[in-house]
């Protein structure tokens, strides 16, 4: 976890950054101009393109990870197709893990402006967004900025082709996934005649206790074998894939009581991030724990997905903060 103090603004306040696919801002006084101001024109050199026809993001500058960097880049298509402007990435931008693992079906161009800046309010989805995409007056004749993390099904859904098409797999990665998966076929089974079912066990940072009281904490043992059981019940054989940065734990308590000739648990471990997601995206279905990385994973995957359901932690300021109705898809299944 990273605490950075940002003294930039009249008042002081510290965030909480990246934590399970969100950033907590902690207020050190009730005003504080991110969250205030609804947006913020920002003026930069010209370059040769018309600064109207594009939408990008901010520049990421607080150290994001993957799952949250393919949150900021998959909104720009929703906006994209609501203001018919193209999607870019400036040659300045800092999304190194996003562009590492995918294949961007979009230009990099310097950057391009006069700029209308959009700054998310926290968490769930920002009904702000609408006003500011018909608001012609504020957006007319430039490049507009996305600042946030837009984490909601909400923005995938009316674009969920161009944002599958836009943000690909790059070939590599998505080879290593399929080799992966083939050569660990349970012994005496057929490609074709079982369900695969991927897990991400989230553990890493938020097993410090300090995430507790912000709202986080892996999920348990006991979630994901009440997980299992759902689908082991659902389908006849039955392979779990396990992802998770926490190989140990996992080989101890990400196990099926009644392991047998229809049910195989497989640990695919020590991998890379892109490599884990893509991995993931390749099973019928999947069991997530909490964060963007996950649901991305479950997403992509676009069959039946079980999330935990204690995420974030009821009764805390995330909690309370975290419209779960905009966050999940409503036919996602929720346990806890």
């Amino acid at each position: 976890m990273s605490i950075i103090r940002i003294s930039s603004f009249s008042k002081q306040f510290f965030a909480v950054s990246c934590f399970s696919g969100i950033t907590i801002i902690l207020l050190m006084t009730k005003e504080c101009p991110y969250l205030h101001s609804i947006t913020n024109i920002f003026r930069y050199p010209a370059a040769n393109d018309s600064a109207n026809s594009y939408v990008t993001f901010e520049a990421f500058r607080d150290g994001r990870r993957l799952g949250n960097q393919m949150f900021s880049f998959a909104v720009l298509f929703y906006v994209a197709k609501a203001t018919k402007r193209e999607v870019v990435l400036f040659s300045d931008h800092n999304a190194r893990e996003l562009e590492q693992y995918f294949s961007l079906g979009v230009r990099k161009i310097n950057r391009t402006c006069p700029c209308f800046s959009f700054h998310e309010h926290l968490v769930s989805y920002d009904v702000r967004i609408e006003e500011a995409i018909r608001s012609e007056n504020a957006t007319n004749s430039r490049t507009i900025l996305l600042r946030g993390f837009f984490q909601s099904y909400r923005y995938f859904q009316p674009v969920e082709h161009q944002i599958r098409a836009g943000m690909k797999f790059k070939n590599d990665i998505q080879d290593f996934a399929r080799d992966v998966l083939r050569e660990n076929i349970p012994r005496g089974w057929t490609e074709g005649r079982f369900v695969r079912v991927g897990i991400h066990s989230r553990r890493g940072d938020i097993t410090w206790d300090g995430y507790r009281p912000l709202g986080v904490e892996p999920a348990p043992a006991t979630y994901f074998q009440k997980a299992m059981k759902y689908f082991a019940d659902r389908y006849k054989v039955v392979q779990f894939v396990v992802v998770s940065e926490d190989p140990r734990w996992s080989r101890q308590h990400i196990t099926y009581e009644r392991q047998s000739s229809s049910v195989n648990v497989t640990y695919s471990l020590k991998h890379s991030a892109g490599q884990d997601m893509a991995i993931l995206s390749l099973c019928d279905h999947v069991i997530i724990s909490t964060g963007s990385f996950g649901w991305l994973a479950a997403w992509y995957a676009n069959g039946d997905v079980v999330y935990y359901s204690n995420y974030p932690i009821k009764g805390t300021r995330y909690a309370k903060s975290l419209n779960v109705s905009d966050y999940y898809p409503s036919h996602w299944i929720p346990m806890e």
